[in-house]
């Protein structure tokens, strides 16, 4: 036998193992999966970026109250833990935390009482709007409160809403934010209201998602960042067969990601989404603002899909059915 034929033998082998894998069996997610678009009638899920985020200031009550009345399925938004352990909704400047990016007060939220950011920070302070303006620049206290700028807590969207939306959390942890302890308070709250089936988890950090997974296995999950990459590799390498999701619920991941050498990986595909769904898993993409794109990932089958412009994509799948 010459060494091409051998060569050709070795290639086929390797083929046939390799498809052999991509169609066994996959670990499943054990759970009821409500993330999933065929949980939705086959329609990704609409979900509002910290509320609407292109039309609202983000992560406050203003945004909520419109993504609600507009009917999405989903209300993402970014969990943080004051001093006297309040969970509110706010993002932070990436890295540190602070709140300079959103309102006029140069803080972190960990290192402030609740009513002392109620009091003094206007959370639309820095919102700009499409046409440029900035309409809750100038406002008194009362009148951003008022308008629904002001630090909004996560209890009160559980006791506005209730079981009647999906919510999904992200814990935030820059800097030296409360970490697991944030995930604790937040057990507790879902507890509380009784919202396991209407609540997602998802946070960036491994030691957070460990704590979650170990501690409160009721809480339905998102992978963090490192197990996202676990379970990608397995998808781009048709060895799916040995990933277990374990409580993972969801993938939650941009349309591409940068790699050394590589460059940009496409991560929205059929292959990916595909195998995300044999483990009974759901993928959504974020952020998603471009009606191009927005099509594009209905026809590739995404479970969800994270927008700042939540009417633009029911749009489009209102026209499509």
């Amino acid at each position: 036998m010459n060494a091409l034929r051998r060569l050709g033998i070795v290639l086929s082998a390797i083929v046939i193992l390799a498809l052999v894998l991509f169609a066994a069996p996959k670990p499943d997610y054990p759970n009821e999966n409500p993330w999933l678009a065929a949980s939705n009638d086959g329609r990704p899920l609409v979900m509002a970026h910290a509320g609407g985020k292109g039309v609202y200031p983000d992560n406050t009550m203003k945004a909520f109250q419109y993504a609600y009345d507009l009917g999405v399925d989903v209300l993402e938004m970014d969990l943080q833990m004051t001093l006297d352990r309040i969970l509110v909704l706010h993002h932070g400047d990436n890295g540190t935390g602070k709140t300079t990016g959103q309102t006029n007060c140069d803080t972190t939220i960990w290192t402030e009482t609740y009513q002392d950011l109620y009091d003094s920070c206007n959370f639309g302070y820095h919102y700009t709007d499409d046409a440029g303006l900035q309409p809750y620049k100038d406002l008194s206290h009362d009148a951003w409160v008022a308008q629904g700028v002001h630090l909004t807590t996560l209890e009160s969207l559980f006791a506005a809403f209730g079981d009647t939306i999906l919510y999904n959390i992200e814990i935030k942890a820059d800097a030296d934010a409360w970490r697991t302890d944030t995930a604790d308070e937040l057990f507790a709250l879902v507890e509380t209201y009784d919202l396991f089936d209407e609540v997602l988890v998802a946070t960036a950090f491994q030691d957070i998602s460990e704590h979650i997974l170990a501690n409160y296995p009721e809480l339905q999950l998102s992978t963090s960042y490192d197990e996202a990459q676990r379970m990608i590799l397995s998808g781009y390498t048709l060895t799916s067969s040995f990933y277990r999701p374990g409580g993972y619920a969801a993938l939650q991941i941009p349309t591409s990601s940068g790699l050394p050498v590589i460059g940009d990986l496409n991560l929205a595909t059929r292959l990916l989404i595909g195998t995300a769904h044999r483990h009974n898993m759901a993928v959504h993409y974020w952020t998603i603002n471009d009606e191009a794109e927005m099509r594009r990932l209905i026809e590739l089958g995404a479970d969800g899909i994270i927008t700042d412009y939540p009417e633009l994509l029911m749009d489009i799948l209102n026209e499509t059915e």
